[in-house]
């Protein structure tokens, strides 16, 4: 992995990395030692220069210089203002308070949106990057995901009745099965079974048709929920993911209740009072077999 201590020629609009605050430009630096105490130990800065994006035909949208500043517990977010005379807002989020990730990469365009527990309740950040930097970011990712599982209490291994998981692969598609192993899964984390929806289509007037839901992965393991969606309502060739990552110690609980002609999965994610809810539209069959492997997996929590 490379760190940079300044923007690379030519290169100005990539995420990278930086070892210390002092890297950062000065218009972050100071807020983010404000919002740091001195002692605290910095394991990786992943910086994202000011960036404009297409909105809509014809428009543009300017994002300020962000920064993520992984620490040993948490995660410290700042972002410049648009504002010559505003300072950089920062929110920080311990790990242990994490609700979910999510990760969506789609082509040259990426983005992670965090939302856990704050003090005045849900805290929610967004980062918008180029994909180039995703190999900078991956492991300081994954690093804060193992912190926000804790001590989870899933049953041993020998005492659940499984399918081979390796079967149960080989039925999804490349593209599903290399995002989970690529950019879902972490060593050592044991996958305990998947579900996969195909995408839904309804037909409207007989000649368009509208998608009810992208074609969607759920993916169970020893320590945390994943979903793998494709971006909705594309006509051109999917070759983008959206994660989401759900510690299931904060899982409290799973719902699936009749949505006619179709099921509604109900995702209940909470951390003391403050709780999110996840929803996602599922053929019957699809829904019974992910009741079975959660009541398989007899998570005591759920």
């Amino acid at each position: 992995m490379i760190k940079f201590t300044q923007a690379p020629t030519g290169a100005t609009s990539l995420p990278y990395l930086f070892n210390n605050l002092a890297d950062l430009p000065v218009n972050l630096q100071q807020p983010a030692r404000q919002a740091l105490a001195p002692a605290v130990q910095i394991d990786s800065i992943f910086f994202v220069p000011a960036q404009t994006y297409l909105k809509g035909w014809f428009g543009w949208r300017y994002v300020p210089e962000q920064a993520l500043v992984f620490t040993a517990d948490g995660v410290l977010y700042v972002q410049n203002s648009v504002l010559a005379d505003k300072m950089a807002r920062t929110t920080y989020l311990r790990a242990d308070e994490l609700l979910y990730a999510q990760l969506s990469l789609l082509l040259l365009y990426g983005r992670l949106e965090l939302a856990g527990r704050g003090h005045n309740g849900l805290i929610q950040v967004i980062i918008e990057f180029n994909t180039v930097g995703q190999s900078l970011l991956q492991p300081a990712l994954h690093k804060l995901l193992r912190l926000a599982w804790g001590e989870t209490s899933a049953p041993a291994p020998n005492k659940l009745v499984m399918v081979p998981i390796s079967d149960q692969l080989k039925k999804l598609s490349m593209k599903f099965r290399n995002g989970l192993l690529h950019y879902g899964l972490q060593p050592g984390e044991q996958l305990l079974g998947v579900v996969f929806q195909p995408g839904i289509w309804i037909h409207r007037w007989h000649f368009l048709t509208q998608q009810i839901l992208a074609n969607t992965l759920l993916a169970l393991t020893d320590s945390q929920l994943i979903i793998i969606e494709e971006t909705d309502n594309d006509p051109l060739p999917n070759y983008g993911w959206i994660f989401t990552f759900c510690p299931r110690t904060k899982i409290t609980g799973i719902e699936v209740t009749p949505a006619e002609p179709w099921q509604a999965l109900q995702i209940l994610i909470r951390r003391g009072e403050v709780g999110v809810e996840r929803r996602i539209t599922l053929e019957k069959e699809i829904a019974q077999a992910w009741q079975a492997l959660w009541r398989r997996c007899n998570f005591a929590n759920s």
